[in-house]
Parts: structure tokens; sequence; C-alpha cells
């Protein structure tokens, strides 16, 4: 079974350019009241090879366990699957242009993708300016666990741009919009549908949704550093789709400083529409049909602290990061569910050298 968390248009390659080599080692883990438990351990590591080149690599693994409502309303009792992803980028900065490159594989015993990152950024303006461009492109294949005869295939690309603005020494903001299309299969191959009357259910179809998808997305944000040591970042992202979907999201991240110690605080509001050939319960053979509670109407918050502990008495660029995050999932006409509560946990060490 895939695991689709998110979909993120890169605007540059996922190993950006540091002043220094380090490496990253941290491992996630999510939980919720739908059975859910994903563990992900990650280690990355990016070395400064030439002047102005950075080559990173990294290596995720997604470890799921399931028996959510997604599994057991499909005669299947417990689901468990495994992802790897394996990422490598190259960053080179040129003045005040910098260029990135980025290629990520992922696999799981149904599902494999290729994808590719570019971006491109130009300092302007004195360095008040700054403006990014990246394109990617991702090539999936779909399988069936246990059924060799089914083989389907999907294909995504974007573009992206953004505009980020020094207005005063202590504010920045930033302006963006992303664009993507995909042409393929982008329904679940273990998701079937019941078509009921009023006696009850009369039979299950296979999931069915529409073969392309045109997505767009604009982001605003404000960066403000207020008090000494500590900032505020707010930002609203605003989507939609030719699916019918709409979606509003605003997001808060307050971060102090304390010596060796930085906090954030985070918290962010999620509303979106459902798809336009959703339906909760279908009487009849529609030409979509989807049983997915991500194309219902729902609304979602979270919030969560991280804490960075820098260690100079153990190393000069040695950090401990715990993160925690809390969110509730209210869902507004999705039978089979009505909320989802979980949390999210990481912790993780990072050395600079």
């Amino acid at each position: 079974m895939q695991l689709r968390l998110g979909v993120v248009l890169a605007l540059a390659t996922a190993m950006p350019a540091r002043a220094d080599d380090s490496f990253v080692a941290k491992t996630q883990i999510y939980v919720d009241n739908d059975r859910t438990t994903v563990v992900s351990p990650l280690v990355a590591i990016t070395r400064d090879t030439w002047k102005g080149g950075t080559l990173g690599a990294s290596y995720v693994a997604d470890v799921v366990s399931s028996a959510s409502i997604d599994v057991v309303s499909n005669a299947t009792k417990h689901m468990d699957d495994f992802r790897s992803e394996i990422t490598a980028g190259l960053t080179q900065k040129i003045k005040a242009t910098t260029l990135s490159g980025s290629y990520i594989y992922s696999v799981e015993h149904d599902y494999s993708s290729h994808n590719v990152n570019l971006g491109l950024s130009q300092d302007l303006l004195q360095r008040n300016s700054t403006l990014a461009l990246g394109w990617t492109f991702s090539d999936n294949a779909v399988g069936r666990f246990g059924d060799q005869a089914f083989h389907r295939s999907l294909f995504t690309t974007g573009v992206g741009a953004s505009w980020t603005q020094a207005i005063t020494p202590a504010t920045i903001a930033q302006l963006s919009y992303s664009f993507s299309y995909a042409n393929g299969y982008e329904a679940s191959p273990y998701r079937f549908v019941p078509v009921e009357d009023p006696t009850g259910t009369l039979f299950k179809v296979p999931e069915t949704e529409p073969n392309e998808r045109f997505r767009h997305a604009f982001v605003v944000g404000l960066n403000r550093h207020l008090f000494k040591d500590t900032s505020l970042q707010a930002d609203y992202r605003f989507y939609f789709d030719n699916w019918g979907l709409l979606s509003s999201t605003v997001q808060l991240r307050y971060f102090v400083t304390w010596k060796d110690v930085t906090l954030r605080l985070r918290e962010r509001f999620y509303y979106q529409s459902g798809a336009s050939f959703y339906q909760p319960h279908y009487a009849e053979i529609e030409p979509f049909m989807v049983t997915d509670r991500e194309l219902s109407t729902f609304w979602s918050n979270l919030v969560g602290a991280k804490i960075s502990w820098r260690l100079p008495w153990v190393h000069r660029a040695v950090a401990l990061e715990v993160k925690g995050d809390f969110f509730y999932f209210g869902y507004t006409n999705f039978p089979l569910l009505a909320n989802r509560i979980g949390a999210t946990l990481e912790a993780g060490l990072t050395v600079v050298y």
C-alpha cells in the first residue's frame, strides 16, 4: 500500500548548500487512533566537495503497521508495509546564483517511484531579493500485492516560483506559486466502493478517479524578528484543482533562543472542501467513485513544539533535536470515520564538521 502523506513541489534540491559538511540522523514515529503506526528512521550527509559545490545523500524508511478503516473495510484485518527512499543531490553556488538538482528513488512492495528535481535561485537587488524557480518530474509504477496481473502507471510534473523580499532588517516576506500536472492511476488498488440501496449494500466496485489532475497552490509568508532572540513566522496557503477541491492552510511558528537552546512552537489549521465527484454513499454506478477520506470535506488542527540543543562542550556544532506534533482531523461527510487523533514524535542528532 502506497503511503501518501502529502504532495510537495521542491523549488530546490533536497540537499541544500551548507557552509560545512554535516551528518543528520533522526527517527520519527507517527501514531493515530485509526490504528496506524509509522516508524521512519532517516540518515543524511552533505559534503562541500569543491568550491561552491555541495554533494548530499539521504536514506529514509517507513515501517507501516495499520488496521485502519481503509484496511478493515476491505476484508483485510491488518496491513504491514515497508518503504525505502534514497536521495542524491548536488548544489552549485556561483556568485549570486545557486543551481541544484536531486534524484529520489522510493520503493515498496506494490509501488515504485523515480523523481527528478531541478532548481535555480538568484539573489537580486544587492541580495535584498531572491527569485527561485523549480521543476519536478515523477514516474510511478503502481501494483497490487498478491495480484501479478495488476500494473498501472502515474506520471506527474510541476513547476514553481517564489519571490523572497527583505522589507526591513527585521522583516522578510515571500510569495510563491506552484503548479503540478498528474496523468495516470491515482486511486487505491485496495479500496472498493459499496453501491447501496435503502435495503443495504448490493455490491462493491473498484475505486475510480479521473486520470488527469491539475493542481495550483499560492503561498504568502512573513518572517518577523520581534525581540532579542525571538521571531515569528506566518504563512497562508490557498490550493485548488480541477477535481473541485479547495483548501486553505494557516500556519504560525514562534522561535525563542536562549544560549544553546532553541524552542519552536507551531500551530497549523487546515480546511478543505471535498472533490466534486466525492459522495459519502453511492446508490448507482458513477463515472468516478471513491471512498478516500482525503477527498472528503474535513478540517484539521496541529500544534507542536521542537527543542534544539547545541552541545558545544562535546563538539563545536553538535545538536540534539526533539519534536512533537499533535493533530486532530474532523471529517464532515466521511461515514467510516468521524475523526482522527494522533501524534508525530521525532528525535535526532546533527553534527557539523
